[in-house]
């Protein structure tokens, strides 16, 4: 537990930090530098730490060391090739597994972190505390779809710029990663019906409906989880695991919590003084957090599925700097409310829960076991 604490708290003083800088270039540089703790720890990590780290990563590992780009992708058949031909590429080019991590890891948190300081010049450093207490966990397990969801970022961030051929560029790459990025495809959706429609109210009725859609779809889906897994496993053979262990799940609690979270900071970012403009985003980000809650309820048909989640999970984490950015008296109390729900989401999942096998850390390369 310490090693990630520190790691923690590098990251998010060094965000702090950069914020605080006069100088814009230095601000950037230590904003980029703040990943570096983060990335180093999950890096170095034997392999025994993170549930898939001695599976599929290692495999497309190996295969990089013996085979072509195309043998690589024959080799692996079974994983996205975008996520194979990274592994290739990375693997030749440092020849060290833990190298591979690393970067993997960069790639991952960079684009979080740049696209927040972009978006939020003064309130970006607060994702901090997302990134640390709520992705970090999953990037030692869930490597592809992190990949992915960061290529989702991207996506966003070219939707809010109005750039639809880049932001589909960067959703066919995130597909590439992970098939269940298929779902940024709500995403855009929820981005066209918040802000891109006439009016607040329209956007506002627009969400609500998408998110009572999305509620329907998933009431739906549970009630007919088993014959559900059945034909998804009829399509591929990637999904095994969901199949063997349908109707083995349960509601996700916490993601309950985060969709109360999530009413709450509603109420108060309605409750403030924004533009149009910036309600329209926070009724974004408020129907992607609402849909994670929703999503995440697909445990009950099969635990793995919570993973639906991840994506409008992921993206929700820019409501916090959001936030910090916009509100006025209110911005104390988010801040609170936010740490506190992430502090509390990363003990109840990776601390006590077990969940993407965190514990104990032990690293070969720092020298450290059983932390």
């Amino acid at each position: 537990m310490q090693i990630y604490l520190v790691a923690f708290a590098f990251h998010i003083a060094l965000l702090y930090l950069s914020a605080r800088i006069g100088d814009k270039r230095v601000g950037l540089v230590l904003a980029i530098i703040s990943v570096l703790p983060l990335c180093v720890v999950a890096g170095a990590r034997d392999i025994t730490v993170g549930t898939d780290t001695s599976a599929y990563p290692l495999s497309c590992f190996n295969a990089s060391q013996v085979y072509s780009p195309i043998g690589a992708l024959s080799a692996c058949s079974d994983q996205e090739p975008i996520f194979v031909l990274l592994f290739w590429f990375l693997g030749r080019l440092t020849g060290d597994f833990n190298a591979v991590l690393f970067f993997c890891e960069v790639i991952i948190f960079l684009p979080y972190v740049l696209v927040a300081k972009k978006q939020f010049p003064q309130g970006y450093p607060v994702i901090g505390f997302f990134l640390c207490f709520i992705v970090f966990g999953y990037t030692l397990n869930i490597l592809r779809q992190c990949l992915a969801t960061s290529m989702l970022v991207l996506m966003v961030y070219e939707l809010i710029h109005g750039k639809n051929l880049p932001a589909f560029v960067f959703l066919a790459i995130a597909v590439g990663f992970h098939k269940m990025s298929i779902v940024g495809i709500f995403v855009w959706v929820i981005y066209i019906a918040c802000c891109e429609s006439r009016g607040v109210r329209s956007s506002k009725t627009l969400a609500m409906l998408f998110c009572f859609g999305i509620a329907v779809c998933a009431v739906s889906a549970v009630l007919i989880g088993p014959d559900l897994m059945d034909l998804v496993s009829s399509f591929t053979s990637s999904y095994s695991f969901q199949v063997k262990h349908a109707g083995m799940g349960s509601l996700n609690n916490t993601m309950l919590i985060y969709l109360l979270f999530c009413m709450i900071m509603l109420f108060l970012g309605h409750k403030s003084s924004m533009g149009p403009a910036n309600r329209e985003m926070l009724n974004f980000y408020i129907c992607c957090g609402v849909s994670s809650a929703v999503f995440a309820q697909f445990a009950s048909i099969s635990p793995e599925l919570i993973r639906l989640s991840f994506p409008f999970l992921f993206i929700s984490g820019f409501l916090y700097p959001f936030l910090s950015e916009n509100l006025g008296n209110e911005r104390l109390l988010s801040g609170v409310l936010a740490i506190t729900f992430c502090v509390l989401y990363f003990a109840i999942t990776f601390a006590f829960g077990g969940s993407c096998n965190l514990f104990p850390y032990s690293s070969a390369l720092l020298g450290v076991f059983y932390a």
